[in-house]
């Protein structure tokens, strides 16, 4: 009789396997339960960015692919925004493995090479946010200020619907106009907030880095979808504006996310419940 004995590669995959399910799971649930949709870009805010990182860091690159891509993307088409869903597969797994991969490789990456990844990063943020919200260069009018509408439930009828589930929904429309020199003068905070990262802090900067890194994977990938393929008016000028009111959001999910999952990934590393396993420079 042949007993067959688990080696730790057997347990290396199992383990990957746990993880991959749960965090789709989880990644799945928290974009579904935790939105607020968008009118003015029909698509929506979302708090499943700070799990697509959790599952970056603790799984690693391949964990946060398919756990951020595949769980966003189901979400989606639950959701009713199925039409992101292709968009969301591709941009939410590469910003999973971006994550989890410049994590990893963090202590081996070099200072100086890390200086010139962070410089290059931080003058394309600076440079697609004038883009985007400076009419002389994109040549829309008008794209110096983001219209931005909510449709939010009436917050009076929350006990209500508690008491009474079948009460119908009543909602109230919000307009915000941001100023396109909010989100120029958003980007170049955050570019700031990296360096000093990068400066000043430690392990736990190099967590907050590589979520902030791969941000720009949805920032951008979502406004080039908006324009380019879901083409959201036949008016060039309109669709570029529908698409603009994406940004600020999604860099709001970034920066959301990286706020909730890092304390969440330290604490249970504090606790012993996660060890720290990035390869050690030689």
């Amino acid at each position: 009789m042949t007993i067959f004995q688990s080696t730790e590669k057997d347990v290396q995959i199992s383990r990957q396997i746990a993880l991959i399910a749960a965090f789709t799971a989880i990644v799945f649930l928290s974009t579904s339960l935790f939105y607020i949709p968008l009118i003015s870009s029909t698509g929506f805010f979302n708090l499943g960015e700070a799990f697509v990182y959790l599952a970056a860091i603790i799984g690693g690159p391949i964990v946060g692919a398919i756990a951020g891509g595949l769980g966003a993307a189901m979400a989606d088409m639950v959701l009713g925004y199925g039409y992101f869903a292709p968009a969301t597969l591709v941009l939410k797994g590469l910003e999973g493995f971006a994550v989890g991969f410049l994590f990893r490789k963090s202590r081996n990456i070099d200072r100086n090479i890390r200086y010139i990844l962070l410089g290059m990063i931080s003058l394309f943020l600076i440079g697609f946010s004038a883009y985007v919200t400076t009419p002389a260069l994109n040549g829309v009018k008008g794209s110096s200020i983001i219209q931005i509408t909510f449709r939010l439930l009436d917050p009076s009828l929350i006990p209500q619907h508690l008491l009474d589930p079948t009460i119908e929904d009543v909602y109230q429309t919000l307009v915000i106009d941001i100023p396109g020199i909010l989100i120029l003068a958003t980007a170049l905070l955050i570019c700031l907030i990296m360096w000093f990262i990068e400066l000043r802090m430690g392990e736990k900067g190099q967590m907050i880095l590589s979520c902030l890194l791969a941000g720009p994977i949805i920032v951008v990938g979502y406004f080039l979808y908006e324009i380019f393929i879901l083409t959201l008016s036949p008016d060039p000028a309109v669709a570029f504006q529908l698409a603009v009111t994406e940004v600020p959001f999604n860099i709001a999910q970034v920066v959301f996310g990286t706020s909730i999952a890092i304390p969440i990934v330290s604490y249970l590393q504090e606790l012993g419940i996660l060890q720290d396993e990035r390869v050690p420079p030689s």
